[in-house]
This record gives structure tokens, C-alpha cells and sequence, in this order.
């Protein structure tokens, strides 16, 4: 009978680690762009034995095992060189890095269950280790298909849907679009702003309805009646129609629906613009021809922002943003995933209606409402090119409300429509990997919250077993700092190819990114929880005023942020502390974990500080110019006179004909 320890599986281990690294490396050298492989492909061979063999080479080198590792070296090539020979969608890199990944989890459990039974750990605790081994398994692997779906920038060379929108659109078009821009207490330059460049779309047959919803103070809505009233009289027909309700429930869904009833009813397709998005002039001309496809639902653009330039907190808020926008999206759309986002989207109204219109008790209304679209049958396309940018939130107590919304949203929606996500002969059938991908969203806060507690109560299990002498000193095997240190340079080198295929270029741009990331992880945690409770939760929009000032601490407004930090940086020191009980690569590996999450609490505060050190009040990027609106003034002055983007164009059935 042939008994197998953990410590034979060690090169095993080691191998993989080097083929993910190796893998992550020819990916940063042949995706040099979205969807564009930059390398011939007559160069797979080189990539697949270059890899497999570099692992194997690194491994014996670093272990002294010459033929440990070879029965997976054998194996990964071949399963890779077979996956080749099966599909051309992926890329070598792309098929060596789910192959490491497939074999690192195989390997992974078994050796974790190795690790476990050799531990001497009492009874209650391995059988508890045990289970949080295997629910760890499950939610891996869904999330490993997922990833499949999510990385496909970062994996594919062929693509089954289109990528990108024409590159031309047509001047004119039959179909009629009803452009709704819903909005409250806005500043009124930003508004303006935003109603003069729909204005200079090129495109014909379209109308923009601004509905402003709650406002009280008239210096902030009358300005934008009477700029749309201005625009009419310039065109000479009724394009621009301005709407003033109060009350009116349900935030921005509530507006949005508002406006459905009153839109033109010859309107076949409906555009939302967020009042801070200066929109492209090629938006319409370039998207609406897709809608000649009566299957085609919806399409969504990206969040894209300006003035990122203007201080470091910016840039961070910025660089944090793009990567889910440019190399996540896009991948979840070819994979029939693609959702709706909230703003530089197009909706088909008869997919709308039938839908039921827009989610008044979701906080993320923008992205509920394509899961009812899939469901009703329709499909949708997420283009990775920007064609509007908007305003990030001026204070980090306002990026966190926005965090809120679109990480509780999510949870909702799950609670609300987790039939629809069953298997298919128990719900109907949604377009792609939509089930998988949308129920893997909503519960990553979940996730996140989950694993925190797993690990905090596996910590103070291990202790209470050392103090009451149920096991013995736990010994780290020597191979795991090897393994951390190969863990983090893969992540480094692919978070770095992320951010590059994003636009960044600038390590410390990509540094202060991870930085803003890492500050939200309390709003993560505490949202998705909030997500579960039957209470209707709030509406938190978020300002665009500048001069909101930020607490004059940063601990001020991240006391929550602050506290968990500090608790976890104690455990920390308590972790070494207990060196002597635990064993010392236990409490050294303990140490290292704790004093991560103290880390990224802290984040938050660093992320307050930058809020509050603003260095520049304004900035231009790529054209896009960026006031910083202020609180209005008694009397506001009208934006200057948008006729030089006006096209002077006839009237026609775009709009109706202005009553004097």
C-alpha cells in the first residue's frame, strides 16, 4: 500500500507556483492591448515548453528533487498542448495559467487535507477545519468559473462577440431615442455642461428630457428650465423638454420611471446619462445601429471619469475604478454576462416595459434591471471604449456612500431574484454564464465577510486547543515562504498587467489604486450584510459640490476603519507573542496575516488624508475639461452660450415644434 504525507506533495507545489508565475509573465508579453495579441502565434510551442520546462527546472533547482515534480510536469503539458489542440479561442498563456490554476487546486486540497490529519489537531477542530476546507473548495471552484468568464481579456484570442462598436456611425437614423437625464440638487454648471455636450451629438432623431427630482432650493433647478427652454428657441423645435417633480419617491429609479410616462411614445430606444457625464458626440451614432438586432436589449458603456489628475486621492479613486471597467467587463460580456451599470447606457423601451421598468426598492437599480432583461429574453452588449466621463465623489466619505450602494445593491438583488439563478429545469434559461456570473457578484461581499470569520475563529480555535494541550505545536512546512514569495510576485506582475491593459502606466498611480481598493474593505463587509436585511435601505447619492470639506482628521471619518485596523494589528503582535505555544512559523504566519488585514483597514484613513489634502482645484484630461462646480450663488449665471456645438440642423421628426 503506498502512503502519501504532505511533504510529498511539496514540489508538486512549488511547480505550480513557478508555472502560474511563468504563465502570468508571457501573458504581460502577448496581450499588450485589449482583445490584441501581440506576439505571432507561431511562438506557442516556445511558450508551452518554455513554461512547463522553466517550472520544472525552477523546481528542481530550489527543492534538490530532480523527478519529484515531473509526473505534473508531464501532465500540465500535455493537458495544455490537448486543451490547444481542442479550442483556438485561447491563448497559450492563457491555457497555461487555468492549467496551473486547475492543478493548483487539485493539488492544493489534498495537500490541505494532508496538512490537517498531520496537525494533531482534537477532534472538534479538524472536523471543523475540515468542513471550512471543503466549503472553501466549493466557493473556489465556482469562483474559478467565473474568473474563466472574467478574465477573458487577460486569456482569449479569439472573440465570439463584437468587442467594440463601429468605428463610424451613420449621421441620421429612423430609430427615435429618448435621452433621460434624472438629477438632484446638482450644481447647475455641471448640468448645463452636461445638457450642452447632448446637444452636439451627431445624431439626428433624438430628444433629452431632464427630470429634476425633490429639489428645493429653485437656484439649482430653475437655471437648467431655462437653458433647455434657450436651446429650443436656438434649434427652433422642442428637443430639450425639462421636468420639476416634488414629491417624487424612489431616488433615481423613481425619476427614471417618471420620465418613461412622458417620453416621446415613438421613442424605440432609451438612453440614461448620470447629470455629471459629458457624453461623446459619437455615442448615439456608433451604438443605436446594434438595436436593428431585436434580440439586443440593452448596451452599456463605461464608467469613465475626468479631473483624476487633480490630487492624489483622485488618481486613486480613478485607477481603482478602471480595471473592473476596461478588463473585467468586457470579458463578462462574451460570456453573455454583460449588466447595466447606470449611466452611458441605451435601453430598448419595449424590452423595458416588458421588464416592468426600473427597481425603486434596489439600491443599484442601473444594474437590477438587465437580470429582469435577460429573464424577459433579450440580450445585452458591454463595449469596453469610453464615451462619457464623469465626476468622482470629492470626499472619501462620498466614495465609500457610492461603494455602499454597489456592493448592498447586488445582495438585494440576489435576495429578490435568486430563482431566476437556478438550474434551468427549474428556471427559465438566461442568455450565457449569466446565472453563475450574476450569483458569484452578489455574494463576493458575502464572501469576504465569511472568510473573515473563518480565519478569526480557526486563530482563536488553534490557541484555545495549544493552551488546553489538546495538540501540539503546529510546524509550518519550509516550502510555504517559498510559496508566498512566488504568490506575491505572480500577483504583482498580473495586478500590474491589469492596470496597464486599464492605461496606467505609473506604478505609483497603480500603488495609490491597490491603496483605494484596500480602503473599502470595511464598506464591503458591512454592506453586504446590510444587502441581507428585509429593511429598505437608503438612497445615498452622491455629491458634486466641491468645498464639502472632510473631517479635520482622517480617523474622524474612518473610526470603524481605524478600530478594526488596530484590533487586527494587536493580534498581530499577540500572534509573535504566542511564538513559544503556537510554534514559531504558525505564529509567524499568523503574524503576517493579521498584520495584512490591519493594513488594508488602515488604507482608509490614508485614503481620508488624501481626501482632505487637495493640491489642484482643476484638471484637463484627454480634452475632457473639468470644472469643479461650487455651492450656487443667490443669482446663478447660465452656462456660456452653447450655440457653437449646436450643428444648426433642420427640424424634423427629432423633436416638436416649439410653442411660443
Amino acid at each position: 500500500m503506498i502512503s502519501l504525507s504532505r511533504s510529498d506533495l511539496d514540489p508538486s507545489l512549488v511547480f505550480i507556483a513557478f508555472l502560474a508565475l511563468y504563465a502570468a509573465l508571457l501573458t504581460l508579453r502577448a496581450v499588450r492591448a485589449p482583445h490584441r495579441i501581440g506576439r505571432p502565434v507561431s511562438e506557442e510551442a516556445l511558450e508551452l515548453f518554455g513554461a512547463c520546462g522553466g517550472a520544472w527546472f525552477s523546481t528542481a533547482l530550489t527543492t534538490g528533487s530532480l523527478f519529484a515534480a515531473m509526473p505534473l510536469f508531464l501532465l500540465c503539458m500535455t493537458g495544455a498542448a490537448v486543451v490547444r489542440y481542442l479550442t483556438m479561442r485561447l491563448s497559450m498563456p492563457g491555457i497555461l495559467w487555468m492549467t496551473a490554476t486547475a492543478a493548483g487546486f487539485a493539488v492544493s486540497c489534498l495537500w490541505s487535507v494532508l496538512f490537517i490529519a498531520e496537525m494533531g489537531l482534537p477532534e472538534p477542530l479538524r472536523t471543523l477545519a475540515l468542513a471550512g476546507l471543503g466549503l472553501s473548495a466549493i466557493v473556489f471552484a465556482l469562483s474559478q468559473f467565473a474568473g474563466f468568464a472574467r478574465e477573458a481579456v487577460l486569456t482569449h484570442e479569439r472573440w465570439r462577440l463584437p468587442f467594440t462598436p463601429p468605428g463610424t456611425g451613420e449621421a441620421t437614423s429612423s430609430v427615435k431615442v429618448s435621452l433621460q437625464l434624472p438629477c438632484y440638487a446638482e450644481p447647475p454648471e455641471v448640468v448645463i455642461e452636461t445638457i450642452n455636450r447632448l446637444a452636439a451629438l451627431d445624431y439626428d432623431n433624438y430628444e433629452v428630457l431632464v427630470c429634476d427630482n425633490n429639489t428645493r432650493d429653485e437656484r439649482l433647478w430653475k437655471p437648467l428650465e431655462a437653458h433647455c427652454r434657450m436651446l429650443n428657441e436656438r434649434l427652433g423645435f422642442e428637443r430639450f423638454r425639462f421636468f420639476h417633480v416634488a414629491p417624487l419617491p424612489g431616488a433615481k429609479a423613481g425619476a427614471l420611471n417618471f420620465l418613461m410616462k412622458h417620453m416621446a411614445p415613438d421613442a424605440e430606444v432609451i438612453g440614461v446619462i448620470d447629470a455629471d457625464y459629458f457624453a461623446r458626440s459619437d455615442f448615439l451614432a456608433r451604438l443605436v445601429p446594434y438595436f436593428a438586432d431585436r434580440e439586443i436589449g440593452y448596451i452599456q458603456t463605461p464608467h469613465d471619469y475626468r479631473g483624476q489628475q487633480a490630487t492624489t486621492y483622485l488618481t486613486a479613486c480613478y485607477w481603482e475604478y478602471m480595471p473592473t471597467n476596461k478588463v473585467d467587463y468586457p470579458g463578462i460580456h462574451e460570456y453573455g454576462g454583460a449588466f447595466t451599470i447606470g449611466t452611458m447606457c441605451l435601453l430598448r423601451t419595449e424590452a423595458l416595459r416588458k421588464a416592468g421598468g426600473w427597481a425603486e426598492w434596489c439600491l443599484t437599480e442601473d444594474s437590477e434591471v438587465s437580470v429582469r432583461l435577460r429573464a424577459a429574453g433579450y440580450r445585452g452588449y458591454y463595449f469596453g471604449e469610453t464615451f462619457g466621463r464623469g465626476l468622482i465623489p470629492e470626499t472619501f466619505d462620498d466614495y465609500k456612500k457610492q461603494r455602499f450602494r454597489w456592493t448592498a445593491g447586488p445582495v438585494q438583488q440576489l435576495r429578490r431574484h435568486w430563482r431566476l439563478f437556478l438550474p434551468a429545469p427549474l428556471a427559465p434559461a438566461l442568455p450565457g454564464w449569466t446565472k453563475l456570473l450574476e450569483v458569484m457578484r452578489c455574494i463576493s461581499p458575502l464572501q469576504s465577510v465569511i472568510g473573515l470569520a473563518m480565519v478569526v475563529a480557526g486563530m482563536i480555535g488553534l490557541i484555545v486547543a495549544r493552551m488546553t494541550g489538546g495538540m501540539e505545536p503546529v510546524h509550518v512546512p519550509s516550502i510555504l515562504g517559498l510559496l508566498i514569495a512566488l504568490g506575491a510576485a505572480t500577483w504583482w506582475v498580473r495586478t500590474k498587467h491589469r492596470y496597464h491593459l486599464s492605461g496606467c502606466t505609473s506604478t505609483e498611480d497603480m500603488i495609490r489604486g491597490e491603496i483605494a481598493r484596500a480602503s473599502l474593505s470595511w464598506v464591503t463587509l458591512t454592506a453586504g450584510l446590510a444587502g441581507l436585511s428585509n429593511k429598505p435601505l437608503a438612497w445615498r447619492r452622491t455629491p458634486k459640490f466641491a468645498g464639502l470639506e472632510e473631517a479635520s482628521s482622517p480617523f474622524a471619518s474612518t473610526m470603524p476603519e481605524t478600530i478594526a485596523g488596530s484590533v487586527f494589528a494587536v493580534l498581530a503582535l499577540v500572534m509573535l507573542a504566542l511564538s513559544g505555544l503556537l510554534g514559531t512559523g504558525l505564529a509567524l504566519l499568523s503574524f503576517l496575516g493579521c498584520a495584512g488585514l490591519a493594513l488594508r483597514f488602515f488604507c482608509a484613513p490614508v485614503m481620508a488624508a488624501m481626501a482632505i489634502r487637495r493640491t489642484r482645484p482643476n484638471a484637463t484630461v484627454a480634452g475632457w475639461t473639468t470644472p469643479r462646480p461650487t455651492l450656487p450663488q443667490p443669482v446663478p449665471a447660465l452656462s456660456r452660450d452653447p450655440a457653437d456645438r449646436l450643428r444648426g440642423r433642420p427640424a424634423s421628426s427629432a423633436g416638436r415644434p416649439l410653442v411660443h
